[in-house]
This record gives C-alpha cells, structure tokens and sequence, in this order.
C-alpha cells in the first residue's frame, strides 16, 4: 500500500486529478487536430493523385486516337484537324488510305 507524503493531502489530490484530466483533455485536442490534418491531407493527396492519374491516362488515350483520329477526352468528343496528325498518318491519308481518318480529308 502507497503512502501519501504528508504535504499531499484528499483537496490537493483533487485538484492535482482535474489538472491531469485538463492535460489529457488537451492532448487529446491536439492528437485529434493532428490526425484531422493527416486525414485532410492523405484524402487530398489521394484525390490529386487520382486526377493526375486521370490525366495521364487521358493523354495516353489522345496520344493513341491520333491513329483513328475518333478521340474525346472525358467523353466529350474532340476534334482533330489535318494539321494535327501525325505525318506517318498524312501520309497514309494523301495515298488513299480510307481506314485511317475516313472523316479527314487531307489539306491541300
């Protein structure tokens, strides 16, 4: 069994008890504040993720409809002119090739 030094005595131990339970309350604001931040920051770090992932996806898929020039980007239709296209597919449509571009007739 623990003995109490004499200077500690039940109204002090009170006290003592409320200003322990006053720190943990603060603790526990700052854990969560912390936490808060770290969750805000990990879902808009996600997000960024997620749309630049989108993006490059994006691209990569208006890189490749340069070929068939049928391209959208987010569903949304995108019009590729002559000028846009690559010369290897100039050069497929100036000879005649009518399964590349059928809808672009070359310029010219």
């Amino acid at each position: 069994m623990a003995v109490l030094p004499d200077w500690l005595d039940a109204n002090t131990l009170q006290w003592l008890i409320l200003g322990a339970i006053a720190v943990l309350v603060v603790a526990m604001l700052m854990i969560i504040r912390f936490i808060q931040k770290l969750v805000t920051k990990t879902a808009l770090l996600a997000v960024v993720l997620g749309l630049g992932w989108s993006l490059w996806a994006q691209r990569a898929d208006l890189g490749d409809c340069l070929q068939t020039c049928e391209c959208s980007l987010y569903g949304k239709e995108v019009r590729v002119t002559y000028d846009q296209l690559p010369q290897m597919v100039k050069e497929r449509i100036a000879s005649g090739d009518t399964s590349v571009c059928p809808n672009i007739v070359a310029s010219g």
